[in-house]
């Protein structure tokens, strides 16, 4: 088994006093959707999971009904990479295949047939997809089956193709997105699109995608769940042994932490470069920060979920919701 780093966090978490109420909703979602049927998710393991907490957690200041939404679409993606296990389990290219033409016909209009599907057509139902929306979902599907084809044929991937469809696989720009529009920030798209904001969104997913392939490696890596791991990755390139590999990525991820804290840091000159109003300006602030607390989130979930582990009985860590007037949103360590 390897040694979990302790992966230091520059930012700070806060719990969204919202916590109950969407867990609440995210169950009775999943249920409905038919998700707690067995396979991949158990109740027992739902619950030890805590996919209803990951939400109040990376968005503590988002509306309730915002954070039902963003919840919803974080725990489509739970389960269908969850769900995604089994085909590179067997090496079943053909199954995995089927499995994402399934999601892709459901985006073109097509009648849901399984859980995946229900959930996405409900999601849609739901949402405003753009054309880069649906990109990225096709983007993300993509991924799993990069993952398959490379587990089926026993290869490992180069280190920099890895971290490159790694973003996809994770959503990354989905999850940019959702965090932005979590704060009401209203940006140019030739801001976004500028090579620094570029850099701060693919940092900003490099850091999840990367710890939890050091935290999930035991459970899914080490037993030969898939071939498609950072940490094996590493470990071929550089000829070294295991827990040096988990060094090296944990390493990249405090890279990572520290590139995005310059980039910060570079906002308030590129805003006025960009000719930004007040009001942009302002929501520029707020989705910095919203990427900050996201992170802090996640970190503080992958730590207290059962997820990762083996064998997760139905118990989590206790999430207490704030009390008292102009409580927003609640700060929790994350060490």
């Amino acid at each position: 088994m390897v040694e979990v780093p302790s992966f230091d966090m520059p930012f700070a978490a806060r719990l969204s006093p919202h916590v109950d109420r969407v867990r609440r909703h995210t169950k009775k979602w999943v249920r409905d959707m038919g998700m707690l049927g067995g396979v991949p998710w158990t109740e027992a393991f739902y619950d030890a999971a805590d996919y209803g907490g990951f939400g109040p957690l990376t968005h503590p200041t988002a509306s309730l009904e915002d954070l039902k939404h963003i919840n919803d679409w974080h725990t489509w993606g739970f389960y269908v990479t969850d769900a995604f296990q089994a085909f590179l389990r067997s090496r079943n290219v053909a199954g995995g295949k089927a499995f994402v033409a399934g999601l892709k016909s459901v985006l073109s209009g097509s009648a849901p047939m399984n859980p995946a599907e229900k959930g996405l057509a409900d999601l849609v139902s739901r949402s405003t997809l753009d054309s880069f929306d649906s990109e990225h979902l096709a983007e993300f599907l993509d991924a799993l089956l990069w993952e398959l084809h490379n587990t089926a044929q026993g290869r490992v991937p180069d280190p920099i193709d890895l971290v490159e469809m790694r973003r996809r696989s994770i959503a990354t720009e989905l999850s940019a997105k959702l965090a932005r529009g979590s704060v009401g920030a209203e940006l140019p798209e030739e801001l976004l699109r500028n090579s620094t904001m570029r850099a701060l969104v693919d940092s900003f997913g490099d850091v999840p995608a990367l710890r939890q392939e050091i935290v999930g490696f035991d459970r899914t890596y080490a037993t030969g769940g898939s071939t498609t791991s950072a940490v094996l990755a590493v470990q071929q390139f550089f000829g070294c042994e295991t827990q040096q590999a988990v060094s090296v990525v944990a390493d990249l991820i405090a890279a990572r932490l520290r590139q995005i804290g310059a980039i910060i840091g570079e906002l308030p000159s590129l805003a006025t470069e960009y000719g930004l109003d007040a009001e942009a300006k302002a929501g520029l602030h707020r989705y910095a920060e919203a990427l900050k607390s996201w992170l802090a989130g996640e970190l503080l979930w992958t730590r207290r979920s059962g997820r990762f582990t083996h064998s997760p009985a139905p118990t989590r860590t206790s999430f207490h919701r704030p009390t008292g007037l102009g409580t927003a949103a609640l700060s929790v360590s994350s060490r």
